[in-house]
């Protein structure tokens, strides 16, 4: 009896944690932390991927239009080059997320999917001020290690 009443709090604890994990609060200030490391260039950034990651980035800019697909090596080398502009720039950013949507996913919510529009607004000394406004979906998962991004489509307008 109480090995059954061990295995029934156990399993609602790990119910109770991804309920946790991926709560909107909680899932927001991990992207938002995550964000904050990739375009400070912090290689740190990279370790929140899934080595099995798949990415699909489109871009429309004032240069024209331009694609990232791949998985993990494709994403940390686009971090890399944005991280490098940013700060030769030395750009300052704002990011706003709006919208957002957090649905568990995969029994027993193993991951989630998180969709939302970011707003970044990018301010450089001899740069005009822009705003990237892009619709983001991400599938988190949860490991051993804490949350980790296992997918990204972003579609982007605006910026240089």
């Amino acid at each position: 009896m109480k090995k059954i009443l061990l295995l029934i709090v156990l399993f609602a604890a790990f119910f109770a944690h991804a309920k946790i994990v991926f709560s909107e609060p909680r899932v927001m200030a991990w992207v938002a932390a995550h964000a904050a490391k990739a375009m400070s260039g912090e290689a740190a950034a990279c370790d929140d991927y899934t080595d099995d990651m798949a990415v699909t980035l489109t871009a429309a800019g004032a240069r024209g239009r331009w694609e990232v697909e791949g998985g993990k090596g494709e994403m940390c080398g686009y971090l890399k080059q944005a991280a490098a502009v940013f700060t030769v720039l030395q750009a300052r950013t704002q990011t706003q997320f709006d919208d957002v949507v957090v649905t568990p996913t995969g029994f027993p919510w193993l991951s989630a999917k998180v969709k939302y529009t970011q707003r970044t607004s990018v301010s450089a000394g001899r740069v005009p001020e822009f705003t990237i406004e892009s619709e983001d979906t991400l599938v988190l998962v949860r490991t051993l290690s804490g949350i980790k991004i296992k997918a990204i489509d972003s579609q982007s307008t605006g910026g240089i």
